[in-house]
């Protein structure tokens, strides 16, 4: 352990990039993921109040809907343009994001749509026509919210986010062939000895397949793996994590702790703006960081 805590003191100098202007879009990008909620909330009361009208015919749903639709068609405006604003951070896959951009913009155009067209109680009868033009502008939002809300979960939280835990069945129903990787203990030589040779190379594989990559899975892919790339940092290849983001620091460097940034920020204290993973997640325990540390020594092998 001698070895990490160097590691951590030579790390505590390193620096960010460099400091640069005031900029409105990095300020206000963020703030999507906070407004994103709101048209999420809206709608689904706006459609509630319209199933309500629909089932009892009480006009009074149908005149919360010109309060409700017109809230909801706002913020999803608000959350589509901050949302534009954050994609230009350059963490995320292009693919995928570009999927989650345009559902969005379509989202809120969408409800834009079904406000202007949502019929008045305080008007004539609408006409069928009237009605269905609605209901079609109305249908289009509420189902782009979920197309737009599955690719920003993907964003955030990787691919398969919501049936990573489903029951096998419902998993081969949809076709996820993703594998369930469960971390098992990290092999431990026998005390006052280490692997060498063709044996440590086995063993350091064997702990990054059993240890190693399902840690980094839990804790790191979320922000560091294929969909989003934090700090243009991606952990999840090999020659991505020897390059390291913008720090231009390695996050891995075989068989060197010290310059071994990963293990420099996992190993910072909680409240330190540089610790990983972030508040909010859960970090790696104890013997994840040892073992991390071990297989960093041996060469970290990725398979």
């Amino acid at each position: 352990m001698a070895s990490i805590d160097a590691c951590h003191a030579a790390g505590s100098s390193a620096g960010g990039p460099a400091a640069t202007g005031f900029q409105w879009a990095a300020f206000l990008g963020p703030f999507h993921m906070v407004v994103l909620h709101l048209p999420i909330g809206f709608l689904s009361i706006a459609a509630l109040l319209e199933a309500w009208f629909w089932w009892r015919r009480v006009p009074w749903a149908r005149q919360a809907n010109t309060l409700v639709l017109p809230i909801a068609a706002l913020s999803a405006v608000a959350a589509a343009g901050l949302g534009w604003l954050r994609a230009g951070a350059g963490e995320f896959d292009p693919h995928l994001l570009d999927l989650h951009r345009w559902s969005g913009v379509g989202l809120a155009a969408a409800t834009v749509l079904a406000c202007l067209l949502l019929p008045r109680s305080d008007r004539s009868t609408p006409s069928k026509r009237q009605v269905l033009r609605f209901h079609a502008a109305f249908g289009a939002a509420l189902f782009l919210l979920g197309v737009a809300g599955h690719f920003g979960g993907s964003l955030t939280h990787g691919s398969g986010f919501l049936t990573r835990g489903a029951p096998p069945f419902v998993r081969q129903l949809i076709g996820d062939t993703t594998p369930i990787t469960i971390p098992a203990p990290t092999p431990v030589a026998p005390a006052g000895t280490m692997p060498t040779g063709t044996n440590a190379a086995a063993t350091s594989e064997s702990a990054y397949r059993s240890t190693i990559q399902p840690a980094l899975q839990q804790r790191c892919y979320s922000c560091h793996g294929p969909e989003k790339q934090k700090g243009k940092l991606r952990l999840d290849r090999r020659e991505n994590a020897m390059t390291g983001g913008e720090s231009g620091e390695p996050a891995i460097q075989p068989g060197d702790l010290r310059k071994s940034r990963l293990l420099y920020q996992v190993l910072l204290p909680r409240e330190h703006d540089d610790a990983m993973p972030p508040d909010g997640k859960e970090p790696l325990t104890p013997e994840q960081i040892l073992a991390i540390s071990r297989w960093i020594q041996q060469g970290a092998p990725f398979e």
